[in-house]
C-alpha cells in the first residue's frame, strides 16, 4: 500500500489522451466528428452509487481511472433524475449501516441538505468524483461498442469501449487493464459476450423457497417518483385523457397506500415490470409509469376522500427517467442463491454484506390488482422469512466467469433473482463498488486477473481484505491484521469508560407476551450472578420462564446455546423490577440474548436508554407455508412461493427492554479501539467514555518502543443504528465527534498534531510530519451533542514504510 491509500485527493497522474484528427470528407459525415481515446488503468461504466464508489476507490488506491456515466448526474436511482433515497442493511438489522465511502457521502449530504435526492445530493457525488486526483469522468456519455478477443483459456478479454457524448459530438475509445461494469443493465458483459442471466430462475435450480416452479421473464419493476407542494391557494388539476383511472380506494388493489397529497417522493409500489423487457422496452416502462402516476395524482386531487386535504398542492416534480430494480445478471464463479441470504456463508473471499430484506415484490407489480404489491404486507409468516440478518458476499460473486479482465458492481452482479432481493439497495451497492474498485486497482498493480485477485487460498485477498479494513468497509467476521499499524498492538488505556446501562424505564412502552421476547446485550465476565427485567403484570399471578442463550453475533435469529435458565413468579396487578437469580457461568467478549416467555396479560417495559450493541427481539414461529388468510391470492400459491417451518427471532428496531445485569457489563473499554473491529458485530468494539465524567475526555495509545508517524485513521461513531435516510434535514450524528485533537508524545512531552473544531464524519484521517513518538492521545472536547467521547478505531502509520 502506498500513501495514496490513506488520502481521498491522492495524485494518481492525469489519463492518457491522443486526439485523432478528423477528416473533413464532404462524402463521410462520421468523419467529421472528434474522436479521442483515453487509455485508462481502471474503466468504470457506470456512475450510479456503485460506479462512482467503484471509480472513486481505484484512483485513491493509485490507479488511473475513468468514470463514464450515460445521464447528465451521477447517482443513478438516487440522482434527482429518480430520487430513490439511499438505503441498505439498517433497515432491518440494528446497528448494521454500511461504512466507507458511502457514509462519507451520506453524512456530507444529510448536514448540508434539507430535502432528499435534490441536486444537493448531485453535487455531493459530482464534487467527489471532481476533487478525486486520478479520476476522469464523462457525462452524458453512452457506450455504443465493447470489443473484445478470445483468450487462450476459451474466454474473452476487453480491449477497448467504444462511446459517445451527447452535446459534444465526441466519440471515445476506452482502453484499460481492467473493466469494471456497473451500469445495472450489465451493458458492458451484454456486449463483451459475458455469460448473463435475465429474470427467475425455476425452484428447482437451487432449491429457492421464494422462487417460482416455472422461472421465465419475470423481473422486479422499474418505478418512477413524484413531488408535490403547498402553495397555499388552491390548486385544480386535470389530468390527461390517457391516465389510469382510479375512483375509489378499493381500485389500487390490496396493501396499497396512497397518501392524501404532500411533499412526497412518490410510491414504492408504483413499478412496472413483466410483461416490458427492462432494457428493450424502457420507454414503454416510462409511458406505463406515467399514465399510472398521473392516474394516481387525479384521484387525490379530485376523487379521494381526503381531497380536500391535498386541495393547495401543485404538481412540483415528476420523474422521467424510470428507476429500475432489476434486468441483466452477469455470471461469475460464485452465483449467491436464497440460501446464501439466509446464513452467513463466511467466505474466505469476502468483502463486503448485504443486510436489505429479501424484497421481490408481486409478479405483475402495479398492474396486479388481486394481489398486494410486496407479500410480507400482509403475511407475517412471509415477511418474517424474508428479514435476513447480515450475510456476507464473496469477491468471486463480482467478476464476470467468462471475461477475463471484468469487474462488476450492484445489481448485475451474480445472484439468482430471488438473491437479487437484499443486495440490490443503493448503500449495500455502493459498499459493492468500493470493494470492487479497490480489488480492481489492486489487480492492475500486482498484474493479476480479477479471478486470480480473489483466489481463496491465494495470498492476494487477505491483502485486499484488509485494505478495505483499512478503508472503513465492514467485513463481518474479519480483524485488523495489518503489520504495518503500530496501534495494533499498543497498549491503551482512557480517562473514563462507561459501563453497560439501559438506564430507566419508558413506563408507556411496553410489549405484551403474545411471543418470547428477548434482549441482546453483551457479557464482558465470566459469570451472570442476577438479571432484573421490568415488567408489567395487568392481570393474575405469574410465572416467568427466562432463558440466556450465548450467540455468536448479535443479529442471530436462530436459538443459541443454552447457558441457564430460571423461572420466576411476578404478583398480580403489579409494575416492578423482576430479579431472577441465575449464578451462570458464561464466556466474556459474546453476547447474549435473555429470552422471556410469560403469559399475554403481562408486558416487558421498554428501556429509557438504547446502548450500542444491543438488540431487542422476538419470536416468531412459523409452521411452514403463508397465512391460512392468503391462501386463496394468486401470488401466495404454491407455485409461486413454499416456505419451510422455521423458528426465528427478529429484531426490534430502535429500542431496548428493560434489563440490569450483574455484574454490570464493560463492553465499551478503551481497549475497543484497537481490538481489530471497528463496528458492532459480535460486541460493541467502540470505547465510551462516562457519561457523567463530561468532556473533554480522551483515550491514549501507547507504542511497545518509539514509532515514526505521519498518518493516523481516526473511526469516530456516527451512530450506525437508523437508516440515514430517517434522518431530519441538516442532521448531523449527535455521537459523533465535532472537536477533537490529536497529541503525539515526543521529548517526554504531549504535542499537538493535528486539531479539527467542526467534524460529523466517521473516518478521519490525519496527517502531519513524520516524528518519532511512543504515544498518541485522541482528545475529544466536544461532540455533535452526545455527553460522551466516543471512538471506534484509531490506527498508527508511517507512510513512507508501505
Amino acid at each position: 500500500m502506498r500513501r495514496r491509500d490513506f488520502l481521498s485527493s491522492a495524485a494518481a497522474g492525469p489519463a492518457v489522451i491522443v486526439p485523432v484528427e478528423a477528416t473533413q470528407a464532404a462524402d463521410d459525415p462520421e468523419s467529421r466528428i472528434q474522436r479521442e481515446e483515453h487509455r485508462f488503468d481502471v474503466f468504470v461504466a457506470g456512475g450510479g452509487m456503485a460506479g462512482v464508489c467503484a471509480a472513486i476507490s481505484a484512483a485513491r488506491h493509485g490507479a488511473r481511472a475513468g468514470l463514464v456515466q450515460d445521464r447528465p448526474v451521477f447517482g443513478g436511482n438516487s440522482s434527482s433524475e429518480i430520487r430513490v433515497r439511499p438505503a441498505g442493511s439498517a433497515r432491518n438489522n440494528a446497528w448494521a449501516r454500511e461504512t466507507g465511502v458511502i457514509e462519507e457521502f451520506m453524512l456530507r449530504d444529510l448536514a448540508s441538505n434539507y430535502a432528499k435526492c435534490n441536486s444537493n445530493w448531485d453535487l455531493i457525488l459530482y464534487d467527489a468524483v471532481r476533487r478525486q486526483a486520478g479520476l476522469t469522468s464523462f457525462l452524458n456519455t453512452r457506450i455504443t461498442e465493447v470489443k473484445s478477443a478470445p483468450t487462450q483459456n476459451g474466454h474473452r478479454r476487453i480491449e477497448a469501449i467504444h462511446a459517445t457524448q451527447l452535446a459534444t459530438e465526441k466519440n471515445f475509445v476506452f482502453t484499460a487493464d481492467q473493466y469494471v461494469d456497473a451500469t445495472g443493465d450489465a451493458t458492458v458483459g451484454f456486449l463483451a459476450g459475458a455469460d448473463f442471466r435475465y429474470g427467475a430462475e425455476p425452484r428447482s435450480e437451487f432449491k429457492e423457497p421464494l422462487a417460482p416452479v416455472r422461472g421465465g421473464d419475470v423481473s422486479l419493476g422499474a418505478t418512477i417518483g413524484l413531488m408535490s407542494r403547498n402553495i397555499g391557494r388552491p390548486v385544480p388539476y386535470e389530468a390527461p385523457p390517457w391516465v389510469e383511472t382510479y375512483r375509489r380506494p378499493e381500485d389500487f388493489g390490496p396493501g396499497r397506500r396512497v397518501s392524501r397529497g404532500g411533499d412526497t417522493d412518490g410510491w414504492w409500489w408504483l413499478s412496472v415490470g413483466a410483461p416490458h423487457h427492462q432494457v428493450y422496452d424502457t420507454p414503454e416502462v416510462r409511458d406505463e409509469l406515467l399514465r399510472q402516476a398521473l392516474g394516481i395524482w387525479n384521484y387525490i386531487k379530485n376523487y379521494s376522500p381526503d381531497k380536500a386535504a391535498a386541495a393547495n398542492y401543485a404538481l412540483e416534480w415528476v420523474g422521467m427517467v424510470p428507476g429500475k430494480r432489476e434486468s441483466r445478471r452477469l455470471m461469475g464463479d460464485v452465483l449467491l442463491t436464497e440460501a446464501d441470504c439466509h446464513q452467513d456463508r463466511k467466505w474466505p473471499d469476502r468483502v463486503c454484506y448485504a443486510g436489505w430484506d429479501i424484497d421481490l415484490h408481486v409478479r405483475g407489480n402495479v398492474l396486479n390488482r388481486k394481489d398486494p404489491p410486496e407479500r410480507a404486507i400482509i403475511d407475517a409468516h412471509y415477511k418474517h422469512w424474508i428479514t435476513v440478518a447480515p450475510f456476507s458476499i464473496p469477491l468471486r460473486a463480482f467478476y464476470s466467469r467468462n471475461i477475463d479482465n471484468l469487474w462488476m458492481a450492484g445489481r448485475d452482479m451474480s445472484v439468482t433473482h430471488v438473491a437479487l432481493g437484499p443486495v440490490r439497495v443503493q448503500q449495500t451497492t455502493a459498499s459493492h463498488g468500493q470493494a470492487v474498485g479497490t480489488s480492481a486497482a489492486y489487480a492492475f498493480s500486482h498484474k493479476l486477473t480479477p479471478r486470480q485477485t480473489a483466489d481463496p487460498e491465494g495470498k492476494h485477498i487477505r491483502q485486499v481484505q484488509q485494505i478495505l479494513l483499512r478503508n472503513d468497509v465492514r467485513i463481518p467476521g474479519l480483524r485488523n491484521g495489518d503489520v504495518e499499524d503500530f496501534a495494533r498492538t499498543a497498549t491503551v488505556k482512557a480517562t473514563s469508560e462507561s459501563p453497560l446501562a439501559f438506564g430507566g424505564v419508558q413506563p408507556g412502552e411496553f410489549r405484551a407476551f403474545t411471543t418470547p421476547l428477548a434482549q441482546v446485550f453483551p457479557v464482558t465476565h465470566g459469570r451472570i450472578d442476577t438479571l432484573e427485567l421490568y415488567m408489567k403484570n395487568a392481570g393474575t399471578t405469574a410465572e416467568l420462564q427466562v432463558e440466556i442463550q450465548e450467540l455468536e453475533r448479535i443479529w442471530d435469529r436462530t436459538e443459541g446455546k443454552t447457558v441457564a435458565t430460571a423461572k420466576v413468579a411476578m404478583d398480580a396487578n403489579s409494575e416492578a423490577w423482576v430479579p431472577v437469580p441465575l449464578n451462570a457461568r458464561v464466556r466474556p467478549g459474546r453476547p447474549y440474548r435473555c429470552c422471556v416467555r410469560g403469559p399475554e396479560h403481562v408486558a416487558w417495559v421498554q428501556a429509557a436508554h438504547y446502548p450500542t450493541g444491543t438488540v431487542a427481539q422476538f419470536l416468531h414461529i412459523s409452521p411452514g407455508g403463508i397465512e391460512a388468510k392468503n391462501r386463496h391470492l394468486p401470488s401466495f400459491q404454491l407455485d409461486e412461493i413454499d416456505l419451510p417451518p422455521y423458528r426465528h427471532w427478529i429484531t426490534q428496531r430502535g429500542i431496548a427492554r428493560s434489563l440490569k445485569v450483574a455484574p454490570a457489563p464493560l463492553p465499551y473499554a478503551a481497549a475497543n479501539v484497537n481490538n481489530g473491529v471497528a463496528w458492532p458485530i459480535d460486541m460493541p468494539n467502540v470505547w465510551v467514555s462516562d457519561p457523567a465524567a463530561g468532556l473533554p475526555q480522551s483515550v491514549e495509545v501507547q507504542f511497545e518502543g518509539e514509532r515514526t508517524v505521519d498518518t493516523v485513521l481516526v473511526g469516530f461513531d456516527t451512530d450506525l443504528d437508523p437508516q440515514t435516510n430517517t434522518k431530519p434535514p441538516f442532521w448531523k450524528p449527535s455521537t459523533c465527534a465535532r472537536h477533537w485533537r490529536l497529541f503525539v508524545m515526543a521529548g517526554g512531552k504531549w504535542r499537538n498534531a493535528y486539531e479539527e473544531e467542526d467534524n460529523y464524519l466517521r473516518r478521519r484521517t490525519a496527517t502531519f510530519d513524520p516524528i518519532a513518538t511512543t504515544a498518541l492521545k485522541l482528545e475529544v472536547l466536544a461532540t455533535n451533542g452526545d455527553p460522551s467521547a466516543r471512538v471506534y478505531e484509531i490506527r498508527a502509520y508511517d507512510s513512507r514504510r508501505i
